[in-house]
């Protein structure tokens, strides 16, 4: 069947065109009852997000002064991506702070297999409270990973290296560095 003898059903002309798509003195027309038997897809958020996302990597921060991170964390998760041979390119960095985020919308949009929670709390988004940081948890086919935050990380202080040293074990079984 060619493109030019497509027959549509009344049901999909309903659903394709909900407003009339003439206006005028027109004689009205017959009408008939549709019914739409699934609806027309839901609206979901599009969450925004820095990255292409092409290994399905989501970081979760929560910077309310920023756009994503602070100039010192970027440069912390860029030289944290390049030692696991990723880049920007590879993850969406999202910023929860000024969004209202639900789990099953960014399911929807990033198809994440992996989620860090840079630091923000497991409850905060609607996950079970008690994941280890440092920890790979997985829920739902999809690796949780809670990770304190990274302004602890930075500077050479004996806890931040420490904490550092915690990730890095941590991205080494994830990623079989």
């Amino acid at each position: 069947m060619g493109i030019n003898h497509l027959r549509l059903s009344s049901e999909l002309i309903a659903a394709l065109y909900p407003e009339s798509l003439v206006t005028g003195n027109e004689p009205s027309p017959v009408k008939e009852n549709v019914r739409i038997s699934k609806p027309v897809a839901a609206k979901i958020s599009v969450y925004p997000f820095l990255g292409e996302n092409n290994r399905s990597i989501c970081f979760l921060a929560n910077s309310p002064e920023e756009d994503f991170l602070p100039a010192e964390q970027l440069v912390f998760l860029q030289k944290m991506l390049t030692a696991c041979k990723l880049s920007f390119n590879d993850i969406a960095l999202l910023n929860i702070a000024q969004i209202s985020f639900d789990l099953a919308e960014l399911r929807v949009q990033l198809h994440p297999e992996i989620i860090f929670l840079w630091g923000i709390s497991p409850a905060s988004v609607a996950l079970k409270s008690g994941l280890p940081d440092f920890r790979i948890s997985v829920l739902d086919g999809i690796s949780i990973i809670p990770v304190l935050s990274p302004d602890l990380m930075s500077g050479n202080s004996t806890e931040g290296t420490e904490l550092k040293q915690r990730l890095w074990i941590c991205l080494k079984k994830l990623f079989t560095l």
